[in-house]
């Protein structure tokens, strides 16, 4: 054991002390942030866009823009009501009462949420369609405003036609250039079915009173649960964080995964092709070397996991008292033996298992473009947990999710998502059992395949005559 270690020192030591792993360990978390975030910031980014809308009256237009008006003075009643969560002093009947009064003067939405709630403005979404005057009556005349031709006047300066709505009698339509996003269009049936109750309510001669009515007297739908962390099942955070975060870990298990066996890849095609693998066997046993190699790389795996605890934890402490008590009961879940144990498990198996699989490809490259061909349907493999994880989040108990839990090859990330859904005990312990003994298999495998690239130079073609050698013997049987 002790020249496996001086192995395993030694491939640490040669990627700890590479400026590419620091690299690589600072812009994961950038990485990772972008993506949670950077699709709201696309979306609260939209550039504002002009419309108009043609029709004899006003009512379609002037009920569209109540609409507009109405959807930001529903978010930010919301944002009111929650705002207790993250400060135990604030009144959101207060609040409240206080924005509808300051509303009822003429105040703007944001003017009065941002009195009741400070920075709370920034939550609302920039008004990011305008309607303006149309500039024509006609298509043939509104044509080049829509191209982007023409521009026309309006509050924030020149700009193309972004839409038209065009009403003639009963028939409604919409022109944009812009064959994809349909936000605008949404917006316009919620108008639409809003004026077609008016007229129906109207023809009935029924009170359209009797809607506000109608909404006063719909009860309130509670959300509870007999396992729920308050004593009176109101579901919280507390509650739904086990399943996000087993989500949270399945997905750092493949990403941790598939970034450092990239490391066991090509360093073996590097130590092949520059003929390393001569030296290295004079002085140490074969098992030794792949024991060596293997655990050189998992104490590479530990400094990333040991880094990035150590900024999860920094930033929970500096955050402090700030955090919300639900959300903070819930981020203990965390350190719960019951995810993380089956956690630690997936992981070393899953790491081990691929670990082997990219060894023994190394050992049959002589270059990285070789190893492409090898590597297509282990990557293909890899990329099915991480289609299955955002399904899960909404189907845990989906039979396919169930039976794709126990293909090994994908085992090592779907165990881990199970595990909030409490499957029985037995369960749980032979997935984690055929994963450790499809390990060893994998591994003795490896370790021929291994041999017969590193000692013997088998190489590409090799492994391809074999592969034909297989199916040419069952095409003769």
């Amino acid at each position: 054991m002790g020249r496996a270690f001086l192995v395993a020192r030694r491939e640490y030591l040669a990627y700890i002390t590479a400026w590419g792993f620091w690299v690589g360990l600072l812009i994961t978390p950038v990485a990772l942030s972008l993506g949670m975030f950077l699709p709201s910031l696309i979306e609260n980014s939209q550039p504002v866009r002009y419309y108009s809308v043609i029709e004899s009256g006003d009512s379609f237009a002037r009920e569209l823009d109540g609409y507009m008006g109405e959807r930001d003075e529903d978010i930010a009643r919301d944002l009111i009501s929650q705002q207790a969560n993250f400060d135990p002093t604030f009144d959101p009947d207060a609040a409240l009462a206080e924005f509808e009064r300051q509303l009822a003067e003429g105040r703007s939405t944001a003017e009065a949420l941002e009195s009741v709630v400070p920075m709370g403005s920034m939550a609302l979404s920039d008004d990011d369609y305008i309607r303006v005057p149309p500039p024509a009556r006609t298509l043939e005349e509104l044509r080049p405003y829509l191209s982007g031709d023409l521009e026309i006047d309006g509050p924030i300066g020149p700009r193309p036609l972004y839409a038209v709505f065009v009403l003639d009698g009963d028939d409604i339509v919409y022109w944009s250039e812009d064959v994809v996003n349909d936000t605008l269009v949404n917006r316009a049936n919620l108008v639409l079915e809003r004026l077609a109750r008016i007229r129906t309510f109207e023809a009935e001669n029924v009170p359209l009173e009797i809607l506000d009515r109608v909404r006063e007297n719909t009860p309130l739908l509670l959300v509870r649960s007999p396992t729920a962390v308050d004593q009176s099942g109101e579901v919280s955070f507390a509650d739904q964080a086990p399943f996000f975060i087993s989500i949270g870990f399945s997905f750092l298990l493949w990403l941790l995964i598939f970034s450092v066996v990239n490391y066991l890849l090509t360093g073996t095609i590097e130590e092949r092709s520059n003929k390393i693998f001569d030296s290295l066997l004079t002085s140490v046993s074969l098992p030794q070397l792949l024991t060596g190699k293997l655990v050189g790389v998992l104490m590479l795996s530990l400094t990333l996991i040991s880094i990035w605890a150590l900024i999860g934890t920094g930033m929970l402490i500096a955050a402090g008292d700030n955090i919300p008590p639900d959300i903070a009961e819930g981020l203990r879940q965390v350190v719960s033996p019951n995810l993380l144990v089956p956690t630690l498990i997936s992981f070393l198996l899953g790491y081990l298992m691929f670990g082997s699989i990219f060894l023994a490809l190394g050992s049959l490259c002589d270059t990285i473009q070789e190893a492409q061909s090898l590597l297509s349907p282990v990557i293909i493999v890899m990329m099915i947990p991480l289609l299955l994880l955002p399904v899960s989040i909404s189907n845990p108990e989906s039979p396919i999710l169930h039976a794709a839990t126990w293909v090994p090859l994908l085992t090592p990330f779907l165990v881990i998502v199970r595990v909030p859904t409490e499957p029985p005990l037995w369960e749980l312990i032979a997935q984690i059992v055929w994963m450790g003994v499809f390990t060893a298999l994998i591994i003795w495998a490896a370790t021929k395949v291994y041999r017969a690239g590193a000692v013997h130079g088998a190489g590409m073609n090799e492994a391809r005559a074999w592969f034909m050698g297989l199916f040419g013997k069952k095409a003769q049987a």
